[in-house]
């Protein structure tokens, strides 16, 4: 159910909400680092930027970084501010002036919508980064797990690329 617009934002608010140093990351080195466009990544983080959840420095050291603690990001609030929370369409069975009940499949629907969106709004950053999390496999070149070379991180590349990039 979620965008691949989604997926990227969720995928730079992880490496974002990793760094120990709170610092501003251009653009390109987090897309770079999470295997996602940089121009797309960055239009990404101008609409997040808009909705309050990273902000945005310009210049040399400018760059993106969560303006919130993890905790204090809904998950819904990430999502919404890309435009894909999902609404409910008009019931197919709804022609003209003649209302009519819902139909059985647009009303599973609808309720999974709701499910869909309650667990948006009760779910946070904070949540899904922790172990057993969704984002929890994956967190961050700079905290990687012992055993990654047995069960490789796909988000991120190779510690030797990241060596290069930070160095």
């Amino acid at each position: 159910m979620l965008t691949q617009t989604v997926d990227y934002a969720f995928r730079a608010l992880a490496y974002l909400a990793h760094d120990p140093e709170d610092g501003f990351h251009q653009t390109r080195d987090v897309a770079g680092l999470i295997n996602v466009p940089s121009n797309y990544l960055g239009k990404i983080l101008q609409q997040l930027a808009h909705a309050g959840i990273v902000e945005s420095r310009r210049g040399m050291d400018g760059g993106f970084r969560l303006c919130r603690l993890p905790e204090q990001v809904r998950l819904y609030d990430v999502v919404n501010a890309l435009g894909g929370v999902p609404v409910d369409p008009e019931c197919p069975m709804l022609t003209g002036a003649r209302q009519l009940d819902l139909c059985a499949l647009h009303r599973r629907f609808a309720a999974m919508t709701r499910e869909y969106v309650r667990a948006l709004k009760e779910t946070t950053l904070q949540d899904v980064m922790r172990p057993g999390g969704v984002m929890a496999e994956c967190p961050g070149p700079d905290h990687l797990p012992a055993d990654t070379a047995v069960f490789p991180c796909t988000k991120f590349p190779p510690l030797s690329r990241l060596a290069v990039l930070q160095g």
